[in-house]
């Protein structure tokens, strides 16, 4: 195929690689930054740079902040070839998947929304990686319009560079659980590093420190625009999150160390549940009927 990546940052710029390293596609690129984008195709990552014209792609990949994705692909969409599979990466997808389907079917072009679960705490092309999706889940959020064979042909390109599990699901459910998986642990992070004890912390920490700080050095222009995209679902896991907290906080208080030791048994038993749960998951995960309350 011929594919065109929009965004050439951690998430398109190892893409971009990956299909090179992995594949026997032909890669384009186009980037806000141009001189980004003749980087990668004097480093050989690319194939050629585009700009407006997008005829002849098989697949456009856009990989640009969500405010961003639905302006590119409509000021693009006359240029596009019938029959064009486009795709975005978006962490919070709303209404972008139901408003591109139908401008995309208009002209012949098929839509299909998707979130690859992988990333870095650094953003930017200079920390792009062709290993980065080796064993991680990938997630689609298709529309009652969406065709079959077009889900099968992204997942079918998304296994050829490295991802291993495969999660169908509605843009509903995907904006909730990511608050849960992602948004939430990016808030705990960025405020777990404001204390100032942090100072001091050098020669005192260990492996849970650096795992629960390695994301505070998120892009904040990135993550401010998810965590208001998505805030309801954020704050619903906030409050589930600040509920639990206060447990600890009022048995710390009062001395008991019985509700203490009860309330980490719980938490060992959720987590060693939910780590079977993982090892029987499926390669292919369908919940496009599963509801959350």
């Amino acid at each position: 195929m011929k594919i065109l990546v929009a965004g050439l940052g951690l998430i398109g710029g190892s893409i971009c690689k990956a299909l090179h390293a992995y594949t026997e596609h032909s890669v384009f690129g186009w980037n806000r930054t141009l001189a980004t984008a003749q980087r990668a195709l004097e480093e050989h990552v690319i194939d050629g740079i585009v700009e407006q014209d997008c005829s002849g792609s098989d697949m456009i990949i856009v990989c640009l902040y969500p405010a961003q994705i639905r302006d590119w692909v409509e000021q693009r969409l006359e240029t596009m070839s019938e029959g064009t599979i486009v795709i975005d990466v978006s962490g919070v997808k709303k209404d972008i998947p139901e408003v591109l389907t139908k401008c995309c079917a208009a002209k012949g072009v098929h839509y299909l929304s998707t979130h690859p679960m992988a990333g870095k705490e650094k953003a930017g092309y200079d920390v792009s990686d062709e290993g980065l999706y080796q064993g991680a889940n990938f997630i689609m959020t298709p529309t009652a319009d969406t065709p079959k064979y077009v889900i099968a042909q992204v997942q079918n390109l998304a296994h050829q560079i490295g991802f291993r599990r495969f999660v169908i699901t509605t843009p509903e459910m995907h904006d909730r659980m990511i608050a849960y998986t992602s948004q939430l642990a990016h808030v705990v992070s960025s405020s777990y590093v404001k204390s100032p004890v942090i100072e001091l912390e050098c020669g005192f920490s260990g492996g849970s420190f650096h795992d629960m700080t390695r994301i505070a050095t998120m892009n904040e222009t990135m993550w401010t625009d998810l965590f208001m995209e998505n805030r309801e679902s954020l704050l619903k896991e906030l409050d589930i999150l600040m509920e639990h907290l206060g447990e600890y906080r009022e048995a710390l208080a009062a001395g008991d160390a019985e509700r203490v030791h009860a309330l980490i048994q719980t938490g060992r038993l959720r987590k060693e549940q939910n780590l079977q749960n993982r090892r029987n998951a499926p390669a292919v995960i369908d919940l496009t009927d599963r509801k959350l309350d």
